[in-house]
C-alpha cells in the first residue's frame, strides 16, 4: 500500500454476541480474543458458508483444561474500499474432539 493510502479495519458484535461471550468468560473467550483472532487470521484460514459469510475455527487450551473449539461467525462488509466492517454474528464454544 502506497503512502498516504490508509485502510481501517474494526470489529463489531451484532445480536447475541456479547452475552454469548460473556458465557465463556471463564474458558478464556473474551470480546479481545475474539476480535483479534478476526482481526489477525489470513484469508486462508477462513471456511465461506453458502450465504457469503465464515466461519473461523480455534482449536484453544488453557493451563491444564481440556481444549476447546471456538467458532467465530463473521460478516465482512466493505465502505468505498477504504473501511472494512467485520460484524461477528456468533460465537459457539464447544469441547474439542480428542484424536
Amino acid at each position: 500500500m502506497a503512502p498516504g493510502n490508509v485502510s481501517f479495519e474494526y470489529v463489531r458484535f451484532a445480536g447475541k454476541v456479547p452475552s454469548q461471550i460473556s458465557h465463556h468468560v471463564k474458558d478464556g473467550i473474551t470480546e479481545d480474543f475474539v476480535r483479534s483472532r478476526v482481526l489477525f487470521t489470513s484469508k486462508e484460514d477462513r471456511e465461506y458458508l453458502p450465504d457469503g459469510s465464515y466461519k473461523l475455527a480455534f482449536k484453544v487450551k488453557h493451563g491444564n483444561r481440556k481444549p476447546i473449539l471456538v467458532e467465530i461467525y463473521v460478516r465482512e462488509r466493505k465502505y468505498n474500499s477504504v473501511i472494512t466492517e467485520y460484524v461477528v454474528y456468533g460465537v459457539h464454544v464447544t469441547k474439542a474432539k480428542q484424536k
